[in-house]
């Protein structure tokens, strides 16, 4: 027979076990927990630690950059430096490699520019932009300029400017694939061997790519000035051109020259 006392005693140990495991259960819970959120804090922490160097490494500029030899700072270039005779007209041309009526002028007249360049009866010069990327939603501009600017640095700038227009696709948006601008427009501007090397390399590395946004800025800046709306745009020692407009492919060296010595 169980007495009254003994079921109390009984009731007292079983309440105190039942306590002492709900306690043991909520210390268990507890470093779970305790665990789960230092894995977790760690996990955080390494990502956290990877994102920021991914970030680091992405958005860091090239160790190195160049400005073309052919170049200014302000993206100016001078196709045949230090050939024009003295008095000669400087011409700048305004240009961004997608636009298709820059295209027509140089097909027109590119070869006609380029022989008065080249026996210095005028300073021919060439402002890159880049802003038709915004417009066709694509960077073949960018990737274009700074292809041209990396065939200066092995000094073949003018005939790599004008494969790019002899191979500006027919339809506008289409731009330039990487393969075209390294390799196949090289080959046909001449660029082999060593400095066909170099050339790739200052491409894939995009050491002109600072070079290049910077002349974008500052030719948008100038032509501005001149109160040019559009490329193609010209100007005569700095001052704006518009008779280019009415000459066509039939016009002779010694025609251009005249439009231009009457421009000044």
């Amino acid at each position: 027979m169980v007495t009254n006392k003994t079921t109390a005693s009984t009731s007292k140990r079983a309440a105190l076990r039942a306590q002492q495991e709900v306690e043991e259960a909520a210390k268990k819970r507890r470093r779970i927990v305790s665990v789960v959120i230092g894995v977790i804090v760690i996990a955080a922490i390494t990502v956290g630690v990877v994102l920021g160097v991914n970030h680091k490494s992405n958005s860091s500029s090239p160790a190195q950059q160049i400005t073309p030899p052919s170049a200014t700072k302000d993206g100016v270039y001078t196709l045949n430096p230090g050939k024009a005779k003295k008095g000669a007209p400087t011409v700048t041309v305004f240009q961004d490699y997608q636009c298709p009526a820059c295209k027509g002028v140089e097909d027109a007249l590119g070869k006609q520019f380029n022989e008065l360049s080249a026996k210095g009866d005028i300073k021919l010069q060439y402002r890159t932009m880049t802003f038709l990327d915004h417009k066709l939603a694509n960077d073949a501009s960018s990737r274009a300029a700074m292809a041209a600017a990396a065939a200066d640095v092995v000094g073949r700038y003018g005939p790599y400017h004008d494969v790019i227009y002899a191979h500006q696709a027919a339809k506008e948006g289409v731009g330039y694939t990487d393969d075209q601008l390294r390799k196949s427009f090289a080959a046909q501007a001449g660029i082999t061997g060593d400095k066909l090397t170099k050339f790739q390399h200052i491409y894939d590395t995009r050491q002109t790519e600072q070079f290049v946004q910077n002349a974008s800025d500052q030719g948008l800046q100038a032509m501005q000035k001149l109160g040019a709306e559009a490329t193609p745009a010209y100007a005569v020692n700095g001052k704006p051109w518009d008779g280019w407009g009415q000459l066509s492919s039939s016009t002779t060296s010694d025609e251009l020259l005249k439009a231009i010595v009457s421009a000044q």
